[in-house]
């Protein structure tokens, strides 16, 4: 049965119609949002997990430097005045798919009063890379002609306006009305949700039940309830090539660090300095597993780090990261009969990740954001 894992891959709209939960693979418990949350924005998790045209699920993880403006991203000042870019510009080739730029500032303009101006440049890039993902998994789904029945769709529908419904904060609205304000409608969500339970199937076929034990042994930690709850402090270097911006990056991290050795408060820092959405709410990570949630350095970094201590500098693919852990679940007995859907979910989630990379190193892809 479909799952709602991979249906924001394709859901156009700002949008959380997340059936199966609200980005943390929580099976039974659908919700809701209409506007991105500064939690689903930090975390560096690595399930794929994007919308068509919301990237709620962006993991916005980095700002620019204060003084950076919108240069070299094609929002150049000209007299002091930003630079609309050409709507009609490439700024991205998959095969033989182009990506223009309407279709990235259609969702910056979503996220442009959430966030300091200076990460829009960082942003750019993120949304950029999750339209190419967007693109080489629709790609896939027409070429593999992969469809599902239109009960299941329907279905999905029904789920989802059920969620408008239950919601304190939206029971006064109606789907199509959260569509038509994002740009989008009806059908065009019917087809999304198509192809998303498509691909799902589709990743689905070689999980049995052997291979779902293997994994919930290997990745115990995801299912024993052994969790951390951390806030952290993020120096960007996405976009930083050069062995000097690099050390600068470094730099400022050790700085923040000692500052804090010294007293500061963390949260504060974090509002100061971090270059991450969250940095606004003292870095608040919120609680997350050993595995599947953060990218591997970070979780093993934080699940090494005592509670109410903060980690020396961490790297990452994102940046620079000073972790505070605040605190700490202790992990319980637990068989695999017990967790096996949140098994399955999970399997299916990294069955996708391995599918979005395979497709996009056989893809030829050609970033032209400037």
């Amino acid at each position: 049965m479909f799952k709602g894992i991979t249906v924001s891959v394709f859901i156009s709209g700002l949008l959380a119609l997340s059936v199966c939960g609200c980005g943390k693979n929580e099976p039974g418990n659908p919700q809701l949002s209409s506007q991105m949350t500064e939690q689903d924005f930090a975390k560096v998790h690595k399930n794929v997990n994007f919308n068509q045209e919301d990237k709620e699920k962006m993991h916005g993880s980095g700002l620019a430097p204060e003084d950076s403006g919108y240069g070299g991203h094609g929002m150049g000042s000209v007299h002091g005045k930003k630079e609309k870019p050409d709507p009609n510009k490439v700024i991205a080739t998959i095969n033989s798919e182009k990506i223009l730029r309407k279709d990235l500032d259609k969702i910056l303009e979503r996220f442009k009063n959430h966030v300091n101006p200076a990460a829009l440049p960082s942003m750019e890039q993120q949304i950029t890379d999750q339209l190419v993902t967007q693109s080489v998994l629709r790609q896939f789904v027409v070429e593999k002609k992969l469809s599902v029945s239109g009960e299941i769709v329907d279905k999905e529908i029904a789920k989802m306006r059920d969620n408008i419904k239950n919601n304190p904060a939206t029971k006064d609205k109606t789907l199509e009305q959260f569509l038509e304000f994002q740009g989008s409608n009806i059908d065009e969500l019917k087809t999304a949700i198509n192809m998303s339970a498509a691909i799902e199937s589709y990743v689905s076929k070689g999980v049995d039940d052997k291979r779902m034990e293997e994994y919930f042994i290997k990745n115990i930690g995801n299912f024993n309830g052994e969790t951390v709850t951390a806030s952290h402090i993020l120096v960007d270097t996405k976009g930083k090539n050069t062995q000097e911006e690099i050390d600068k990056a470094k730099a400022k991290i050790d700085s923040i660090k000692k500052e804090l050795d010294e007293g500061a408060d963390f949260a504060e820092l974090a509002k100061k300095y971090s270059d991450c959405p969250t940095g606004k709410t003292g870095g608040d990570l919120g609680t997350f597993p050993r595995h599947g949630v953060m990218v591997e350095n970070f979780a093993k970094a934080a699940f090494a780090t005592e509670v109410g201590k903060i980690c020396d500098p961490v790297k990452t693919e994102f940046g620079y990261h000073l972790i505070k852990v605040t605190a700490k679940t202790s992990p319980k007995d637990v068989s695999f009969s017990e967790v096996k859907d949140k098994v399955r979910e999970e399997m299916i989630a990294y069955e996708m990740n391995a599918l979005v990379k395979d497709l996009k190193e056989r893809a030829k892809i050609e970033i032209t954001l400037q």
